[in-house]
């Protein structure tokens, strides 16, 4: 009777824990899921949990029930022994939140372009010596020419109204201006040349010359074409040509009988003033051309009228002598004239050194004076040119007029 309510106590208390099973499982109810992959892993691990819970103790309950009825042997190890989890079988993989710092990216800087130098209007660019590059030494005396190649660097056209002038420096036996040769366009070169004497003193000396515009605007090289292009050259000790009279034309101070300044060089059409300018290759009487240049000297318009021209100091040496070919120039048809030559040491007067009488009859004369008398001395030598009795044609040609040194 004891056993009999003893079992029943028992099975009362195993139907109270399958109540309590279901209340647990009915509270355990999975929510309705959220869309949040994580969230429903975790509710589906959950369910799973709670129905392997509940079909653990409906096994058990099942058991006692047959333990009461007899069909089963009791095993109070199986009756207390815990639940087995379940291992879930979808693994559901987090991914971890790790932030990648963004890689940093220089600043890439944007070249501003410089601003444009505006190309000035008249503007020189040196490119070259074509001939006597400087430090070339020379027999003092000896005549030389000296050439550049010259580019127009600048915006405006250089025309055949362009000069090239003497700037500073020595002028070297040359005139102070000269005609630009030919047009120029901006970017093309030009060659200029011109003839020169080295100097009859030892030393060295230098040249300096710039354009000039038909408008007479002076310009050269450099940004701010202020710059000019030049000779460097040494006067050294030699025989020969020591000084040019024809090339150094300009350098002289001439005059006609009027007493009136000329300039040089003249317009060969002032017949009126008269005029003296320089040739490379002039015309002999009797039409053939020279190979030296020579002096052209017209005497102004009047029966008696003449041309003089006064030249800078020389200082002569032993040996020294004056030589020239006097005559007429080609074409001159009707000329007489009268070749003279003086000179002055300073503090004296003018002391001639020959007279010579020309006409226009296809013949000329060389003259040769000797100097040595002058020897050590700083001579100013005067070339004169007269007409005689009439101005019809009367141009002088002085053939290669130098001082020679014979020492």
């Amino acid at each position: 009777m004891d056993t009999i309510k003893a079992n029943k106590n028992k099975f009362f208390s195993l139907a109270a824990l399958f109540v309590v099973a279901l209340l647990v499982l009915s509270a355990c109810v999975p929510p309705t899921p959220t869309g949040d992959p994580i969230e429903q892993a975790m509710q589906t691990l959950q369910a799973q949990a709670t129905q392997d819970y509940y079909a653990t103790s409906i096994a058990q309950l099942s058991t006692l029930q047959a333990t009461q009825s007899g069909t089963i042997a009791p095993n109070p190890t199986n009756i207390n022994q815990p639940p087995t989890a379940a291992v879930p079988t979808n693994t559901v993989t987090v991914p971890a939140n790790t932030a990648v710092p963004p890689t940093a990216v220089p600043p890439t800087a944007t070249p501003i372009p410089p601003t444009p130098t505006p190309r000035p209007c008249l503007q020189i660019t040196y490119v070259s010596d074509l001939s006597i590059p400087d430090g070339t030494k020379l027999n003092a005396g000896s005549a030389f020419t000296k050439a550049w190649r010259l580019q127009n660097s600048g915006s405006c056209k250089w025309d055949t109204g362009f000069d090239i002038i003497f700037v500073k420096g020595n002028q070297l036996g040359a005139n102070a201006v000269y005609d630009l040769p030919y047009e120029v366009a901006p970017g093309q070169t030009v060659d200029i040349s011109i003839n020169m004497v080295a100097p009859s003193v030892n030393g060295k000396y230098s040249s300096d010359w710039m354009l000039k515009s038909s408008n007479g605007v002076t310009f050269g090289t450099g940004s701010d074409s202020k710059g000019s292009f030049w000779v460097r050259m040494e006067s050294i000790n030699g025989q020969g040509g020591v000084y040019n009279f024809a090339e150094s034309v300009c350098s002289a101070k001439w005059t006609n009988s009027l007493k009136k300044s000329l300039t040089c060089p003249g317009n060969e059409k002032d017949v009126k003033n008269g005029y003296a300018l320089s040739k490379s290759n002039p015309v002999r009487e009797d039409g053939g051309s020279e190979n030296e240049i020579g002096l052209i000297t017209r005497p102004n318009e009047a029966a008696d009228g003449y041309i003089q021209g006064i030249y800078p100091a020389f200082t002569v040496k032993d040996g020294d002598k004056f030589r020239a070919t006097l005559q007429c120039e080609g074409g001159s048809t009707g000329c007489d004239i009268k070749f003279e030559l003086y000179y002055t040491i300073e503090g004296q007067k003018a002391t001639g050194l020959g007279q010579w009488h020309e006409v226009y009859d296809n013949n000329w004369t060389f003259v040769e004076v000797d100097l040595s008398a002058l020897a050590g001395k700083q001579a100013v030598f005067t070339l004169v040119v007269w007409n005689q009795g009439s101005s019809q044609n009367n141009r002088g040609l002085w053939l290669y007029p130098i001082i020679y040194r014979t020492k």
